[in-house]
């Protein structure tokens, strides 16, 4: 007679995906709640979205790419040309998505929001390591719901890209994954032109944890996936530059026509830069033009600095929020949804910093404090647009999850200390009754 055999079965294969997923219940929560929260604020709040300002030069930059054209844009002349003005790395990415999905916002925009989820789930994933208990589910909730960030995941700008890796960035070093720290660290370079010195102050982080061998490999690393970029630079434009907008964002923050705005001004448009119009037709010659000016003029005028950084801080923190509208206009931010959740940003802020400096014992976590710093402080000397401050953000983010979890544990720890004293004090009495007298 045939026996059984044991196969796998329909019910078999439904029992392991219901415990695969009661397993992941909290990031699939995290994940579900992102992706409405987006959608919602796409079709609710921002359905006839237009790519503006640096949006639509990325969009350019990737129909160029498409049309065989190169890594090329009208900006700053009148035709097209090879340019280094943005890093490459987001204009090359909406390149492949519009050649799959067609040439149209919403390939830029699923684009954003699938790099926000995917932001969700890895500091979910980065939170777990830094922290026991709800940290984790706290941090990525944080994420999913906070209004900037919401923002960031439906418009065609570098911050929603740029959010994914650093975040695996983060989560590679503290798993000591080193080598593919420096991987995701050069693609972040070539993405974000803020992140340009980062290497800097993460190869020092490994150097501490890891040991110099280490630290020299993920340099290695980095500068080999950034090589390519400059060099391209080299040929093209005839100066192995990183990106051209350093001169530009220098010379719009240090100049005779920054200290009588007091505030940022463009070089392209404004006609104090007129000195420097035919320089716009060497883009590489123009941007060290910019730089050399801008330096100069910070030598003969070193006191604009402070002041400079003063009104930058004023910005970033969102003391002056009226100043940042026109910004978030042009970044494509529904000015009524910012003004009426722009109160989020101080709590989140504040618990933020707190829960990160709570836990700075932790060399992971003064990594994530350190990474908001940097970003910062490059913020502060230099150009302040609120999606600018995004990498902080993203790092308050975390350690409001860090916040909640200090809270819950010295929550427990008191009512163990309260139980304990309690039955400290109900026990002698206890033990008493049952003692018989002597005779």
């Amino acid at each position: 007679m045939p026996t059984d055999v044991d196969t796998p079965t329909t019910g078999g294969a439904a029992s392991r995906m219901i415990m695969w997923l009661a397993g992941r219940r909290e990031l699939l929560l995290a994940l579900g709640v992102a992706l409405v929260a987006r959608i919602g604020y796409w079709i609710l709040i921002t359905p006839d979205y237009v790519p503006e300002s640096d949006a639509a030069q990325y969009q350019d930059l990737a129909r160029y790419i498409l049309r065989g054209e190169g890594y090329s844009q009208l900006f700053p002349q009148l035709y097209p040309h090879p340019t280094a003005f943005r890093p490459p790395g987001y204009p090359y990415l909406l390149a492949g998505t519009i050649k799959v999905f067609g040439d149209n916002v919403v390939s830029g925009r699923i684009l954003s929001l699938v790099c926000g989820i995917v932001t969700v789930a890895l500091v979910y994933l980065l939170t777990r390591h830094l922290a026991p208990g709800r940290a984790a589910i706290v941090a990525a909730l944080a994420v999913a719901l906070y209004p900037p960030l919401i923002a960031n995941d439906t418009m065609l700008l570098t911050e929603s890209l740029s959010l994914a890796l650093l975040a695996g960035l983060m989560l590679a070093l503290v798993c000591r994954r080193w080598p593919t720290a420096a991987l995701l660290c050069g693609l972040l370079i070539l993405t974000r032109a803020s992140a340009q010195y980062l290497v800097v102050p993460l190869a020092l982080w490994v150097l501490w944890r890891l040991g110099w061998r280490r630290a020299l490999g993920f340099l290695a690393i980095a500068i080999a996936v950034v090589s390519p970029w400059i060099i391209r630079n080299q040929i093209q434009l005839g100066s192995p530059i990183y990106v051209t907008s350093n001169g530009f964002n220098l010379a719009g923050t240090y100049s005779p026509a920054a200290r009588e705005s007091k505030r940022f001004v463009d070089p392209v448009i404004d006609d104090r830069f007129e000195q420097f119009r035919l320089a716009q037709f060497d883009e590489a010659d123009w941007a060290d033009q910019l730089q050399a000016f801008a330096l100069h003029d910070i030598r003969t005028h070193p006191g604009q600095v402070p002041g400079v950084v003063w009104r930058n801080a004023l910005h970033l923190f969102e003391f002056t929020p009226k100043f940042n509208e026109w910004a978030e206009s042009v970044d494509g931010r529904n000015l009524d949804f910012r003004s009426a959740t722009l109160w989020l940003f101080y709590p989140v802020t504040v618990i933020g910093v707190f829960g990160l400096l709570v836990r700075r014992r932790s060399p992971d976590v003064l990594l994530v404090l350190g990474i908001g710093a940097y970003f910062i402080l490059g913020s502060l000397v230099l150009v302040s647009p609120p999606r600018l401050r995004s990498p902080f953000d993203l790092c308050c983010c975390i350690g409001v999850g860090l916040a909640v979890q200090w809270w819950l544990e010295r929550r427990a720890a008191k009512a163990s200390t309260d139980d304990g004293q309690l039955a400290a004090v109900v026990s002698p009495a206890g033990s008493s009754s049952e003692r018989t007298p002597d005779s």
